[in-house]
């Protein structure tokens, strides 16, 4: 009889937390080098937001100002895209007034508001701002300030245009701009609007709940 003798097993230190499993590189297992994750420019992940609109609107100006970091320009078709979306009374008065808000599509509010923050890293955006009021507890005062709206010991609004910030050193939810000097309505329509709702999470009891119910239909 042959006599087997068995493979001994390398040892690190005779503890297997030691022994590493894979390389410290991630190498690709059909050869490859080390795989990188390539950082998107916020010029590339505009371009690629799909310019979807339930109304024929052409966004391919914005997107082109966004790509380019031309905020200013941007923020001028932002404002005019919407009155051309809040409907013929909006055109003809060259302002939106609240109540119009709820006739823009959700497709149309959503591919704005995709456009800014693919240009500004998530900085900028509609969804944005809302963010930044609920978490202020819809206080008009607090939100603007922490968006940088008002400025001085009184907290005065600034004027516009000259006194916005049109870059990305802006903080956090600055842009796009909407008109609060004649109140807040306008800009409380845009934040409720359906397309910036935020999606219900579910919990993980919902989920296996869920999951459990699928199960006992297949037997």
């Amino acid at each position: 009889m042959v006599s087997r003798r068995p493979v001994p097993v390398p040892q690190a230190g005779g503890k297997l937390d030691n022994v590493s499993l894979f390389n410290d590189s991630t190498s690709s297992l059909l050869g490859g080098g080390p795989s990188t994750v390539k950082a998107v420019s916020p010029k590339d992940a505009v371009m690629a937001v799909p310019l979807a609109s339930e109304v024929g609107m052409d966004y391919t100006a914005l997107r082109d100002f966004l790509a380019a970091g031309e905020f200013r320009q941007a923020e001028d078709e932002t404002r005019a895209l919407l009155i051309k979306l809040a409907g013929e009374g909006a055109m003809k008065r060259n302002w939106v007034y609240f109540t119009e808000v709820k006739g823009i599509s959700n497709t149309d509010f959503q591919t704005l508001d995709e456009l800014w923050k693919a240009s500004s890293n998530g900085k900028f955006g509609y969804s944005v701002q809302k963010e930044i009021w609920v978490q202020n507890s819809k206080r008009w005062p607090k939100f603007f300030k922490q968006i940088d709206w008002v400025q001085g010991e009184n907290n005065n609004y600034r004027k516009w245009p000259m006194e916005f910030t049109y870059s990305l050193d802006a903080v956090k939810g600055h842009l796009p701009l909407t008109n609060a000097l004649r109140g807040t309505q306008l800009f409380q329509a845009i934040l409720e609007h359906p397309a910036f709702e935020a999606k219900t999470k579910k919990t993980l009891d919902q989920k296996a709940a869920e999951a459990a119910s699928k199960t006992v239909k297949l037997f």
